[in-house]
């Protein structure tokens, strides 16, 4: 493999990668008895933002007392510490490949700003999604599908399903 024009490296085979995260979901299993999931450190992360800002409307809501009632600080849960590794991981695979740039990507019929305000909306709908759905794309589809969970299949499915679809009115961005 070689480097492109920009002098990035080439990026892994998605069987290699598809396959590293399995290693990755076994270990999370055989380590920490737990699967994998972020949406979780981000809920906690909110908690605590939101209890700092507006603790009035954190002690009405028993959604976010949860988190922050019990013996340890809500931060203080191994989601939390895989999703900073997950940051700062993603910034040196990006130093170390010569990616670590910022770019929006978009094709040539859409502005960076319409673009970036349709990466803001599918997020926040994403970030709704997997609280109404109880947990997020990697919670759901890796640790459910892994442990041939139903709900788990039918969140993967479904993912796919409307990502097909939704990418029919988009293509026009694209192309």
């Amino acid at each position: 493999m070689s480097q492109s024009d920009n002098g990035a490296k080439p990026y892994m085979s998605p069987y290699v990668g598809g396959f590293v995260v399995g290693v990755i979901l076994f270990l999370s299993f055989f380590l920490a008895g737990k699967g994998l999931g972020g949406s979780g450190s981000l809920t906690r992360f909110t908690s605590v933002v939101m209890n700092q800002i507006a603790p009035e409307h954190t002690d009405n809501l028993s959604y976010f007392q949860q988190y922050l009632t019990g013996p340890n600080h809500a931060l203080d849960d191994w989601l939390v510490y895989m999703m900073v590794g997950v940051f700062f991981g993603a910034i040196l695979s990006g130093k170390i490949n010569g990616r670590l740039r910022a770019e929006v990507l978009r094709g040539p019929n859409i502005s960076s700003s319409k673009r970036l305000l349709f990466a803001f909306l599918g997020g926040i709908l994403v970030a709704q999604g997997a609280r109404l759905a109880g947990g997020c794309t990697s919670g759901h589809a890796l640790t459910g599908g892994a442990m041939l969970g139903v709900a788990g299949w039918l969140f993967f499915i479904s993912v796919f399903a409307s990502g097909y679809i939704v990418a029919y009115f988009m293509r026009k961005q694209w192309l």
